[in-house]
C-alpha cells in the first residue's frame, strides 16, 4: 500500500508542476500594457504572438518590423487607420481597417492560427 500511494504522489505532484508551467505560459497580456498615448492621440499595440518577424504598414507606409513574439506601439491621431502586417520572411499577411480612440489603447494580438497565407488577430481596447 504505501507503494502505491508514493506513485500516487510522485504523478500528483508531477502533474501539479505541469499545470503551473502551462498557467505561466499562457498568460494574457491584457490590461498589462505599459505604454500611455500622449495627449489627444491613441495607440494601436501590435502583439505579434508568432514565430515570424512582421512588417507594420501604416495607411501605405513601412513604419517598423515587430520581432517574433515581441510587441511595439504606434502612436496615432484618433480615427480609423488602414493597417498591413506582413510577414518578413514568409508569405502570411493581414490588412484592415483599425480603429484608434483618443486615449485608449487598440491592441491587436496577432496570432499563426490555421492557415499558411494570413493571420488571425484578436482586437479589443485596453
Amino acid at each position: 500500500m504505501p507503494k502505491i500511494r508514493a506513485q500516487y504522489i510522485g504523478w500528483a505532484a508531477s502533474l501539479a508542476v505541469g499545470m503551473i508551467l502551462m498557467l505561466g505560459l499562457c498568460a494574457c497580456d491584457d490590461g498589462d500594457w505599459s505604454h500611455t498615448p500622449p495627449s489627444g492621440m491613441g495607440s494601436i499595440i501590435v502583439d505579434n504572438r508568432t514565430a515570424d518577424d512582421m512588417d507594420v504598414y501604416l495607411s501605405g507606409s513601412f513604419t517598423k518590423r515587430v520581432s517574433d513574439f515581441d510587441h511595439e506601439a504606434f502612436d496615432l491621431l484618433p480615427g480609423t487607420h488602414r493597417m498591413v502586417l506582413d510577414e518578413a520572411h514568409g508569405s502570411r499577411n493581414w490588412w484592415g481597417d483599425v480603429d484608434v480612440l483618443e486615449g485608449k489603447l487598440t491592441v491587436l494580438e496577432v496570432t499563426t492560427g490555421t492557415s499558411s497565407s494570413s493571420y488571425d488577430l484578436r482586437i479589443y481596447f485596453d
